[in-house]
């Protein structure tokens, strides 16, 4: 049974209580509020009939105006004694009394006065509503399953909807973004969730196959060197104190390949905070070593400015920023901070060559190198790119002629700045 008809069912289902009981309490009120009514009309008639009977030389007789009783009243009377009726007017039972409510009151003499109520209309009356109730209650239940139908779908489609994307992610086919509901309720935040796994799902599988294929690819190089290195030594081709240092360099290529493949396939844990721009810069400045440092001109920004990062992501993109610039220059490097715009900017420029426009796209790239020439990995850039966007920012790249500028751009914490 789908889910859909189970909620028509269980919605028909409450509606049938739910009628049920009203039709129940409603007969029982109209119940006891006939018979208020009956014994508030019985005691009137009652008191009406004893006013009536006056005794005259001992034996009953009718004093007041009894017209009433004449005129097809449901109320009827008899005043006896001993099993003898001396008086009797209006309507009586027949045989059957089951529709008839008998009132005794004692009179003077021994007599006593039986007052008849006829109920039959006012049974009539409650059959009645309790039959309308239960003609009623089937087109209750039929219009709350439609209503129960109708309203499954709009829960139902959206989880269908999911259920058929959830089934493609199995296969590892990437569907498109569910469509959330309208509103702020549970099934548009669970649309949401949903569509925030696939996406993590989708950047961790492109992960995993970027390290497979890169590891496949980078590793071949130095793993070739590495075995060409030991057969050289093993076949005495080479002496010791020439093949073991290409051998370890190799194996340092290896290692920084691997650590670096091993950070991009993993998807970093950002602690967004505000951050004073000086003390960052000065912080990255201060942790190169002492040659390093003499050749770096650090520049704080003029006026103070506050960002939002990751405290270690940021620091990680300025070292791996530096250490760039560092390599494709023998000049000054400047580190500043500033803000420009809707953004705080952490820069480096170095005074190198530069690169020429048509690979600053490229620069990204996990691998990619503009200068074989100069030793490196080519993830620095990479790894700095995937760190801004982790932390809602951007990696810039410029030509600065000469040279390149790399900047890191961050939204300011405003309020933390005014503060």
């Amino acid at each position: 049974m789908s889910l859909r008809l189970r909620v028509a069912l269980g919605t028909a289902a409450i509606a049938a209580v739910a009628a049920g009981l009203h039709l129940l309490l409603g007969y029982l009120s109209f119940s006891r509020l006939i018979e208020k009514d009956i014994a508030r009309d019985l005691a009137i008639e009652t008191q009406s009939v004893a006013k009536s009977v006056v005794f005259k030389d001992g034996r009953p007789r009718l004093g007041g105006d009894l017209a009433w009783l004449r005129s097809g009243n449901t109320v009827g009377f008899r005043v006896e004694r001993g099993g003898r009726v001396y008086l009797e007017g209006g309507v009586l039972p027949g045989g059957d009394r089951g529709d008839w409510i008998v009132r005794e009151r004692p009179l003077s003499g021994g007599y006593r006065l039986l007052v008849y109520y006829y109920t039959g209309e006012y049974r009539k009356a409650l059959a009645g509503q309790l039959r309308a109730g239960l003609l009623s209650l089937p087109l209750i239940l039929f219009l709350a399953a439609v209503m129960g139908f109708a309203f499954a779908g709009h829960i139902t489609g959206p989880l269908r909807r999911l259920t058929q994307a959830a089934a493609a992610l199995s296969r590892m086919e990437f569907p498109e973004p569910v469509p959330e509901p309208e509103g702020n309720d549970e099934l548009a935040a669970l649309a949401r969730s949903f569509n925030r796994m696939v996406g993590e799902v989708r950047e961790a599988l492109e992960r995993e196959r970027a390290f497979t294929r890169y590891a496949s690819h980078e590793l071949r190089t130095p793993l070739a060197t590495l075995k060409a290195q030991i057969e050289a030594l093993e076949a005495g081709l080479l002496p010791p104190e020439e093949a073991i240092p290409e051998a370890r360099r190799a194996l340092a290529r290896m290692q920084g390949i691997l650590e670096g493949l091993l950070t991009l396939s993993r998807a970093p844990r950002v602690q967004l905070e505000p951050l004073p721009a000086d003390v960052v810069l000065h912080d990255a400045w201060r942790r190169l070593p002492e040659p390093d440092r003499r050749r770096v001109a650090l520049r704080p920004p003029a006026e103070e400015v506050w960002l939002l990062g990751d405290e270690a992501l940021v620091a990680q993109v300025l070292a791996n920023l530096l250490a760039n610039a560092l390599k494709h220059t023998d000049a000054e490097v400047e580190l500043y901070g500033q803000r420009r715009g809707g953004w705080a900017v952490l820069g480096v420029r170095d005074r190198g060559a530069g690169v020429p426009p048509d690979l600053l796209a490229k620069l990204t790239r996990p691998f990619f190198r503009a200068n074989h020439r100069r030793p490196g990995s080519g993830l620095g850039l990479a790894l700095a790119d995937r760190a801004a966007r982790a932390m809602n920012g951007r990696l810039h790249l410029v030509p600065a002629h000469p040279g390149l500028q790399a900047e890191l751009w961050l939204r300011p914490a405003e309020e933390v700045g005014d503060g």
